[in-house]
């Protein structure tokens, strides 16, 4: 009797991972054709950002580093990876809000603007992340404008 309890058991698991599986949406990223994001690539561009840069600003860094590409992560350590923040990117541990700017596919990537505002300025920061088996992966942030903030 009891190995039927199991058994009944594990059809009813296997029942449940398959109704998962089969009500799953497909990656944004099955299909990519360069140009601009879909709304679906966008949102989901944006979440994985999102996450990295709240992580950031709460300095969870083992948290922030998950968002990281594999490539980045094999080549850059945690350590590593915790002192370029500090040093490079402050608006972003301070920041006082952000916003996404265009959503870019390109034969590399995804390449992302974003616009930072701390207490020093507005900072538009361009990310590229790379899709590893249908995944997001930031690979790296470069600040490509800065505006101080006109104090009156």
């Amino acid at each position: 009797m009891k190995s039927l309890t199991k058994q009944g058991l594990g059809i009813k698991l296997v029942l449940a991972s398959a109704l998962l599986t089969s009500c799953s949406s497909p990656s944004p990223f099955e299909s990519l054709s360069a140009g601009d994001c879909s709304d679906t690539q966008q949102v989901a561009v944006e979440k994985h950002i999102t996450g990295q840069i709240n992580a950031i600003s709460a300095e969870d860094w083992s948290k922030a580093y998950t968002y990281a590409a594999q490539s980045f992560q094999n080549s850059i350590k945690l350590e590593q990876f915790t002192a370029i923040i500090a040093a490079q990117y402050q608006m972003l541990i301070n920041n006082q809000g952000f916003t996404f700017k265009n959503c870019k596919i390109t034969s590399s990537g995804v390449s992302q603007g974003v616009e930072v505002v701390d207490s020093r300025g507005n900072y538009l920061l361009l990310y590229k992340l790379e899709i590893e088996q249908l995944q997001l992966g930031v690979v790296a942030a470069s600040v490509i404008e800065a505006s101080e903030a006109i104090n009156t």
